[in-house]
């Protein structure tokens, strides 16, 4: 999930400034199959501009897509959906948008990431607490066995901490190499981390 040139951001814009032109211009049953059939969209149309009005933030595209049925839990080849791609590339309002089209909050991509683990990667901390508010197990692990906590440690969101395991994540969990957040952080000399763990009940 890297960022797009500018080159590459125009070329984005200009594709979801158009699909938003067309369904604005009621032009949205263009993109319906018969209602003898499913009464979803077109998914080989639209999946380039599903994608990128995520990336870009384009609420408003996200939206007249999920108004016509847009299969919200398409991913993309390396398990990117739309949700994932929103919060990671931090559209607190086009996630609000999935999040009440009942989009999963718990989805991974083909790593085990989930939306809640790159937003601690990133440091997106507005997106983490929306997405805390959902039902995801907070203690979910990715390929690595590691959780939402272990992204928060290692990546130096320290300030998350607490709050994560006010929400009940264990902090002495361990992942699928047999190590804890805090032997981990030991391990990389990473003393703040390893203070950090060890107020909030870090133990081994």
């Amino acid at each position: 999930m890297r960022g797009f040139s500018t080159a590459r951001r125009v070329v984005r814009n200009a594709a979801v400034a158009a699909i938003a032109a067309l369904l604005s211009a009621s032009c949205a049953e263009h993109v319906y199959r018969p209602a003898m059939y499913s009464g979803t969209v077109d998914t080989r149309a639209y999946t380039d501009d599903w994608f990128a009005a995520a990336r870009e933030g384009r609420t408003d595209i996200v939206q007249l897509l999920i108004d016509v049925h847009y299969p919200i839990e398409t991913a993309t080849s390396q398990g990117y959906t739309a949700l994932i791609l929103s919060a990671y590339d931090n559209h607190p309002d086009t996630l609000r948008a999935l999040l009440d089209a009942h989009a999963n909050a718990c989805a991974a991509d083909k790593h085990g990431n989930t939306a809640l683990m790159g937003a601690l990667f990133k440091g997106e901390t507005n997106i983490a607490q929306i997405l805390l508010g959902t039902r995801c197990p907070i203690d979910q692990t990715n390929n690595a066995g590691e959780t939402a906590l272990s992204f928060a440690a290692l990546f130096g969101r320290l300030d998350m901490l607490s709050v994560l395991v006010a929400h009940g994540a264990n902090v002495n969990h361990v992942d699928a190499r047999g190590g804890t957040a805090l032997q981990m952080a030991i391990s990389q000399h990473n003393t703040a981390a390893a203070d950090a763990l060890r107020q909030v009940g870090a133990t081994q």
